[in-house]
């Protein structure tokens, strides 16, 4: 029988999948092949608890990587990956946590890759009113953690 950590995790990749084309105005091919390649993203195992956050960081790069690469509408995957891993971790972390987790996981990658960092912010902005709303948050106070998580993140950049 799986434990609650692998459940969370195995729907993972699918989730992230699905919000990143959920996320789409139109059926972009270049992001519907990003979302897709987030299936077959290698991920590794290790100690339960930090897997979650390993394989995370580990897809978060990936696509983004490719994204940029791609020459993607980062606001759309940005987005879709902030959604999409928020419903997977089903507020096992406190959502403050979770919300901070992907806001420096998703930008970090953004800059690491030399992304537009604009388009990746308004997707976090886009994403987590669709988060405050199927979780019954506080839009106002998530906002503020992302831009909390973001002053702190783009200090250690600069």
């Amino acid at each position: 029988m799986q434990s609650q950590e692998q459940m969370v995790f195995s729907n993972l990749k699918p989730n992230i999948s699905v919000a990143i084309k959920e996320t789409c105005a139109s059926e972009d091919e270049v992001i519907y092949k990003i979302a897709d390649e987030v299936e077959h993203i290698h991920t590794v195992s290790v100690e339960p608890g930090v897997e979650i956050a390993r394989n995370l960081s580990m897809i978060i790069d990936a696509s983004i990587k490719d994204s940029i690469r791609l020459g993607c509408n980062l606001s759309a995957i940005a987005q879709g990956m902030l959604i999409g891993a928020f419903r997977s971790r089903s507020m096992q972390l406190e959502a403050h946590k979770t919300i901070r987790l992907l806001v420096q996981e998703i930008v970090g990658s953004v800059l690491n890759h030399k992304g537009d960092i604009k388009r990746a912010v308004d997707g976090l902005l886009d994403g987590i009113v669709v988060i405050s709303k199927e979780h019954k948050l506080n839009v106002d106070e998530a906002v503020i953690i992302i831009n909390e998580s973001l002053t702190e993140l783009l200090k250690n950049y600069a």
